[in-house]
């Protein structure tokens, strides 16, 4: 066990890693009823060489690892069943681009929601990306992961159906790219080349995820969110087709 934390230290840093009790039990349950299992380390990566070198030690060692963004999963999805190491993308924060011609955003695993939020506010006014019903914390790679919905989630699909490309490190420790990205700089789509689905909705058990694009899409001038309520639930259909239809609101 000394020798996987020594290993570790030498990949992230001494400050990077921990295997102390206290900082295991962060990791070791996430807001929903499962039951909690700590890791056996905690290791937290900055570069995709690191996530690369990491999972060839594990590989080699059949150390489990478990990837996590903001940990807000309410199905334990990110708590560690069988010990091995937990690795903590935060520190993989970096908006890398945003493209305001091809409406695109490429970021890190670990690059949250109210980050990206508050960046584009600021240096990108009129442009906006689909903001899932979840806290600031929560990544935007977790939530591509997990194919969460986001607040433009009618008519554009899940947040998942929003990627551009992937930056993904295999369980062996190699690089895959997937996108425009693979044949030239740019991560503006995802086709004509292969389907990522392989790695959306997998949490991460068929690799990491450590680069991101998502398109991003006008920010309208007047925005507004309503909600009602009917006593028929019946009615619903009839009403969300009516509105549908004015082509002002989105469902």
């Amino acid at each position: 066990m000394d020798s996987i934390y020594k290993a570790l230290t030498e990949i992230v840093g001494e400050g990077y890693v921990s295997t102390e009790p206290e900082e295991l039990y962060i990791y070791s349950w996430d807001l929903g009823t499962t039951e909690p299992h700590r890791p056996d380390y905690a290791v937290a990566p900055r570069t995709t060489g690191e996530v690369q070198e990491i999972l060839k030690l594990a590989n080699r060692e059949k150390i489990p690892v478990v990837p996590l963004g903001g940990g807000l999963s309410l199905a334990g999805l990110a708590v560690p069943l069988q010990g091995g190491i937990a690795l903590d993308m935060k520190r993989m924060d970096t908006i890398i681009e945003v493209n305001e011609k091809a409406r695109y955003v490429l970021v890190e695993a670990g690059v949250s929601q109210g980050q990206l939020f508050s960046y584009l506010e600021k240096k990108h006014p009129n442009l906006r990306h689909s903001e899932p019903g979840a806290p600031p914390q929560a990544t935007i790679a977790g939530n591509v992961a997990i194919h969460g919905q986001g607040d433009l989630a009618q008519p554009y699909g899940f947040n998942s159906d929003m990627v551009n490309g992937l930056e993904v490190v295999l369980p062996t420790g190699e690089v895959c790219k997937f996108g425009s990205c693979s044949v030239s700089p740019g991560w503006f789509t995802l086709h004509p080349l292969p389907d990522v689905g392989l790695f959306l909705g997998w949490s991460g058990t068929t690799g990491i995820i450590t680069k991101v694009s998502i398109r991003l899409y006008p920010s309208k001038k007047i925005r507004d969110v309503e909600q009602f309520v009917v006593e028929d639930e019946e009615l619903v259909p009839e009403i969300e087709y009516k509105i549908t239809h004015t082509e002002m609101p989105k469902m």
